[in-house]
């Protein structure tokens, strides 16, 4: 039985115990287990992050949930920090206090399809060698971040946000300092970048439980301006425990796939 696995937004937990059942429930013409694959993983050049779970019996077929955290698609409701420095001004008792988020050290790490993890650094404008590191999640809308001084200008003294990212990647929200100061804050236009995320429906997959592989083709919906109608073939191996030993590769349907290095998530399962 496979485990309690998500994979594009579809819980697998019991299918093969479930359909192993309905066979011994049968007396003539036991259902076949179904061929399945499930995967979650984080991809690098670029980064990526894909969910997926495939199905080779039957009229379902499962889906797929992708995203691109570095290919912009406006409106697409998935975003990642923008890699350009950005202004981040925080509030206080009238006062405004401007920082500057810088884009060289920015380094993410995807989640999930919808979930980033964000680590850098920046400086508080007003005095030379104030400095901070931001560490913060982004999840569709919705932003949270911890800056940590640690320059000249009181080593130690945080500041936690939480807020919510507006249709133009600008974004605002309240905050609390370790002194207990409750601040607001906000960041421009841009400073947040809409990237690509689709949900697609699997319309074929094959199954190699033997090898452990696995091969399935979808089609980017119509929502994704440029991509739209492209068909993908996505080839996966279940390289053993964890993911260290897993390989995925997608491509244009009809032409040479690309290897992908998975660098994150659970990994792929082909049982």
């Amino acid at each position: 039985m496979i485990s309690k696995i998500l994979a594009g937004g579809v819980v697998i937990a019991g299918l093969v115990g479930a359909s192993a059942g309905a066979a011994s429930a049968a007396t003539t013409h036991p259902a076949a287990a179904p061929k399945v694959a499930v995967g979650s993983v984080e991809l690098a050049g670029p980064l990526q992050y894909e969910s997926f779970l495939a199905i080779q019996n039957g009229h379902y077929h499962g889906s797929v949930d992708y995203t691109n955290w570095t290919y912009a698609e406006p409106g697409s409701g998935v975003w990642a920090p923008a890699a350009t420095p950005q202004q981040l001004v925080f509030s206080y008792q009238g006062s405004n206090y401007a920082h500057t988020l810088n884009n060289d050290s920015l380094k993410l790490t995807a989640l999930s399809p919808e979930r980033l993890a964000f680590t850098g650094s920046g400086a508080y404008n007003a005095v030379t060698g104030a400095t901070w590191t931001i560490k913060g999640q982004v999840n569709h809308g919705k932003v949270r971040f911890v800056i940590t001084y640690n320059g000249t200008l009181q080593p130690g003294y945080t500041v936690t946000a939480t807020g919510s990212i507006a249709k133009d990647g600008s974004a605002s929200g309240t905050a609390l300092s370790s002194d207990k100061q409750q601040l607001t804050w906000t960041m421009p236009a841009g400073a947040f970048a809409s990237v690509l995320h689709y949900i697609a429906p699997i319309q074929s997959a094959q199954v190699q439980r033997w090898a452990h592989n696995a091969t399935f083709r979808f089609t980017i919906p119509a929502s994704v301006p440029g991509l739209a109608g492209t068909n993908v073939t996505v080839k996966v191996h279940d390289g053993g425990r964890g993911s260290a030993h897993d390989t995925y590769a997608h491509g244009v349907t009809g032409s040479p796939v690309t290897n992908y290095q998975i660098i994150g998530g659970p990994g792929i399962i082909v049982p």
